[in-house]
């Protein structure tokens, strides 16, 4: 190569040097835009339909669980590079609303699912900056369960039958330690466990079982330990046969049969 200083160049010759220098990098940086804008437009991706098999036949649409920002999520929902912002559509392959949701840096603040009937699946949203609040359905329409998350965890939770008649409750305290209250019940509506704090400062609750007939098949008392993080039996436990009859009773002492007594 040889280099010539630019000193001993002419006018004529020089601005036809930087007319050639011009065109170069003006052709290299359109390859540069071009090449860019080839990649980016392969980047984007065109919307997912989704099939029918994303509902589990117990749990529902669990799909966007993870984005949930009541949940304490572990994930962000991501397009074109970056988290998503504001409201976000979801559709089955039909056609059909599948998720309608509102994001804030890609995790779900508000949000509602549908099945491909278009009847409501569930529906979240948040109370305030600590608790959430979630709403499920039956395909029905029924209301299948009702959940209320403190912190990300569940601190109260309702189950219902298809039949509409409840299943299950629980109730926590706001330190998850010890339930409040525990109760099942038939599919008839007929109750089937019972279990509830009786006296907050001394922690002593109650418990109660039953036949499908409504006899009352067991009652007792327990005891919640704070260092032992359990509950224990305390006092006497009767047993009952289906007919109401006493057929059993156990005393205990901090957790152990003291004594037995048979009818």
């Amino acid at each position: 190569m040889i280099i010539v200083p630019l000193l001993l160049l002419n006018n004529t010759t020089l601005i036809m040097l930087m007319k050639f220098f011009i065109l170069t990098i003006s052709i290299f940086c359109f390859g540069v835009q071009s090449l860019a804008q080839f990649n980016f437009d392969k980047q984007v991706k065109t919307d997912i339909k989704y099939s029918e098999n994303i509902i589990d036949e117990v749990y529902g649409i669990t799909i966007y669980e993870p984005l949930n920002l009541g949940l304490s999520p572990d994930s962000v929902r991501m397009e074109n590079g970056y988290a998503i912002n504001n409201w976000k559509e979801d559709f089955y392959e039909s056609g059909q609303l599948l998720h309608k949701g509102y994001y804030i840096e890609g995790q779900l603040k508000v949000y509602k699912n549908y099945y491909p009937d278009g009847t409501l699946e569930r529906d979240f949203k948040n109370i305030d900056g600590f608790r959430s609040k979630c709403s499920l359905y039956y395909p029905s329409g029924k209301i299948k369960s009702e959940i209320v998350y403190l912190n990300g965890a569940a601190i109260s939770w309702i189950d219902y039958y298809d039949n509409g008649n409840m299943e299950y409750l629980e109730k926590y305290d706001k330190n998850f330690l010890y339930h409040i209250a525990k109760k099942s019940f038939y599919k008839t509506g007929q109750i089937e466990t019972f279990f509830e704090l009786t006296n907050k400062k001394k922690l002593q609750f109650v418990t109660y079982e039953y036949f499908l007939n409504g006899e009352k098949k067991m009652e007792g008392a327990l005891r919640y330990d704070m260092n032992r993080y359990d509950y224990y039996k305390t006092g006497t436990w009767i047993y009952y046969n289906e007919s109401g009859l006493e057929k059993k009773h156990e005393t205990y002492s901090d957790g152990k049969v003291v004594k037995t007594k048979q009818f």
